[in-house]
């Protein structure tokens, strides 16, 4: 393991070109976000207030020019207000998103139990993965204990779950650490457990399930590439590794944005919708994380799917605004990088 993280290198933008992937097809009835007007202006006229310039704000497309965003885009009623790329990126680059995939995740658990294949998130994991009923304490744990981050259960290391060959083998890297519900600990085991339990209730590979069930339906303009563990195997890295486009990454913050609902055709719920954004605190979970999207300040009222190095879908309803901004590595505080987007939104 160590001498292949050596060969690979630590995580960064282009690290999808690293692993063997799958290649979700882009959508067969496309969806172009339209091109406002003056696009450009509107870089010139936002302005970010940063330590820099003796504190006096900025405008908002030097703040990007100076840091490491490779790409970053406002979208407002389906129109592209402003939109930047940097460091020879352009509007076809691919990019990693990292753990963006979480809310992709989220969305497609609830697809899975209004399909019918998954009863509910209460449902008990060793249920669907029966390997693991030796284990003791596994018989307490939920989907929404997963998916939440409230497990109790323990995984290997990072490296390690990024790195295995082999994620379908569930028995070989969990174990159980504490009962469920006694505290929010965000491990990427939870979330790779969740996208296993679907393709085992759906009978389906979970990049089949999902680009059948929201990839395909969303308009992406271009195939989605995702890390999988090896070739045999072929299991997604869902806990991480989704490469695409900057659009077609704003098309999951459509989504949310109306409710589960594209063009007319409902894909998921607003029940689930609402599930997903809602402030639960039940047994221990984290105000500000639900089925893999993390919830703003409750006075701005936005939500949002993050990744490592500052990768964020931004979706504010309040304003109508989705934000995507991607990045080559976050030298900012996640807290700082905030302040700014919330800078930029109270002036939209």
């Amino acid at each position: 393991m160590y001498h292949m993280r050596l060969q690979m290198g630590a995580p960064d933008i282009n690290s999808w070109k690293s692993f063997g992937h799958a290649e979700i097809p882009r959508s067969c009835n496309q969806f172009c976000f339209y091109e406002a007007e003056n696009r450009v202006t509107l870089g010139t006229k936002l302005l970010v207030r940063t330590s820099q310039n003796n504190g006096n704000p900025i405008s908002l497309q030097e703040y990007l020019m100076d840091g490491p965003t490779v790409a970053f885009s406002i979208i407002r009623n389906d129109s592209v207000l402003y939109e930047y790329y940097g460091d020879n990126y352009e509007e076809s680059s691919i990019l990693s998103s990292f753990s963006v995939s979480k809310a992709f995740v989220g969305i497609a658990l609830g697809c899975a139990i209004e399909d019918g294949y998954i009863k509910s998130a209460e449902d008990l994991v060793i249920t669907y993965l029966p390997e693991l009923k030796g284990k003791k304490g596994m018989e307490l744990i939920k989907i929404r204990h997963l998916i939440n981050h409230i497990s109790g259960l323990k995984f290997s290391s990072l490296s390690f779950m990024y790195y295995k060959r082999n994620l379908n083998n569930v028995k070989g890297y969990v174990s159980v650490s504490e009962p469920p519900g006694q505290r929010f600990s965000y491990k990427n085991g939870n979330t790779q457990l969740v996208s296993i339990i679907i393709e085992r209730a759906t009978g389906k590979k979970f990049q089949d399930y999902f680009a059948e069930r929201i990839w395909n339906k969303i308009g992406a303009e271009h195939e989605m590439k995702w890390s999988v563990d090896n070739k045999k195997s072929n299991t997604i890295k869902s806990f991480c590794c989704m490469a695409g486009l900057n659009r077609d990454f704003a098309k999951l913050g459509r989504l949310m944005l109306n409710k589960g609902k594209w063009n007319g055709d409902t894909i998921f719920s607003e029940a689930w919708y609402n599930e997903m954004i809602k402030w639960d605190l039940r047994e221990r979970s984290a105000w500000d994380n639900e089925y893999g999207w993390w919830l703003g300040p409750k006075d701005y009222g936005y939500y949002y799917a993050a990744g490592l190095w500052g990768q964020y879908v931004i979706v504010n309803p309040k304003k109508n605004i989705i934000i995507t901004r991607f990045a080559k590595l976050n030298t900012e505080r996640s807290i700082h990088v905030h302040d700014k987007l919330m800078m930029i939104m109270d002036q939209l």
